[in-house]
């Protein structure tokens, strides 16, 4: 019997990448001038799918050694599209914590220069941004606390533009700085699982995971974040009971945190339930897939992408057991629910619609015998 063709790990996998940012006496006061996010749905939209068209241009005409870059690139581009209001609002909260973080060097560069430094963040003036950070530097009365800063701020921007190689060198630099400070960390490690440097993300986040349970403690939801990034990464080097060791601590501890039916929860669930479905273990997938799916369900409703891999997902692993009736009941409703939000040319309802072509290929294989 021929096997479901997965969607793309990440969407198939859906990772909590969040990189906690600072708290306590690594934020500084936290308290951010008035500042306005400048950029506009309209404009964040047109940007990602000028990028998209840019990345993919460059796909095509690239070497091999390339392609991989290039072609995680173009998924966090999508993903980012797959839902562009939520994702922007994710920017701009982003944006406004980053802002508050520079608070953190408050008292080692002048008032006036952080105040216009995160004015001209919050504005998307990169330009300005960069001119702002090397004055900071060159004034600033602890220069390596401030040179850190510099150069994670900079690693954002070049994040947020897809950037990935040049954002992993500017937040090696903070790291080299400043290697007390987990959210740096963090985003480093998020940056080496980007660009398919497991290894590298796994040595990371431990580093993070360590002086988030020296400054929380257990039970902390920056420690969940930790553990369930460490998962999966163990998760894409194919170490599937490692990834579940780590995805089953931080379930545990979101489930104490935020209760039954939070998205956290369910990415929880959905990471564990595709981990036991690469060990083959299909009953055991299904119950989580199961959850994460009515969570999800209560939390966005029927049109939202996340629902709709989660039924993938369900398909896949029904489809694995050969309960081809209970399958198509989920695939179908994926499909349908990406050709609705995504639209029916989108990477991943093209995933789903083959799984779904291949199903009903078996089905009438099965009738015909």
């Amino acid at each position: 019997m021929s096997r479901l063709r997965n969607l793309l790990r990440h969407s198939i996998l859906v990772f909590l990448v969040v990189s906690p940012l600072c708290h306590g006496g690594e934020t500084g006061s936290g308290d951010v001038r008035d500042v306005h996010i400048g950029l506009s749905l309209h404009q964040y939209e047109a940007r990602l799918k000028r990028w998209e068209k840019e990345v993919e241009t460059r796909f095509v005409k690239a070497q091999a050694n390339d392609r991989q870059h290039l072609e995680a690139q173009l998924h966090a581009i999508q993903g980012r599209l797959q839902d562009t209001k939520r994702s922007y609002q994710e920017h701009a909260e982003d944006l406004t914590k980053r802002i508050a973080q520079l608070e953190s060097i408050q008292g080692q560069v002048p008032v006036e220069l952080l105040s216009l430094t995160q004015q001209a963040l919050a504005n998307g003036d990169i330009q300005q941004v960069d001119q702002l950070l090397h004055q900071m530097e060159t004034q600033a009365a602890n220069a390596d606390k401030v040179k850190a800063e510099a150069s994670y701020q900079r690693c954002q921007i070049a994040k947020d533009e897809i950037r990935y190689r040049q954002a992993f060198t500017l937040c090696q630099r903070a790291v080299q700085l400043a290697p007390d400070r987990t959210v740096y960390l963090s985003d480093l490690a998020d940056l080496s699982h980007s660009l398919g440097e497991y290894k590298k993300a796994i040595k990371y986040h431990e580093l993070a995971l360590a002086n988030d349970l020296k400054l929380f403690g257990e039970g902390h939801p920056n420690v969940a974040i930790n553990r369930n990034n460490l998962g999966a990464a163990w998760d894409s080097l194919g170490q599937y009971k490692n990834a579940i060791d780590y995805y089953e601590q931080a379930l545990a501890s979101d489930l104490k945190t935020y209760g039954e039916d939070h998205p956290d929860v369910a990415i929880d669930r959905n990471n564990l339930g595709m981990a036991w479905y690469a060990l083959g273990e299909y009953k055991k997938a299904i119950a989580y897939l199961a959850q994460a799916l009515a969570s999800d369900l209560k939390a966005y409703g029927e049109d939202d992408p996340q629902v709709a891999t989660y039924r993938n997902n369900l398909g896949s692993a029904w489809y694995a057991l050969g309960e081809y009736k209970k399958a198509n009941a989920y695939l179908e409703q994926a499909l349908a629910g990406f050709e609705k939000v995504l639209g029916a040319n989108h990477p991943n309802t093209r995933g789903v619609r083959a799984n779904y072509q291949q199903l009903l290929t078996d089905i009438q294989a099965k009738e015909d015998k």
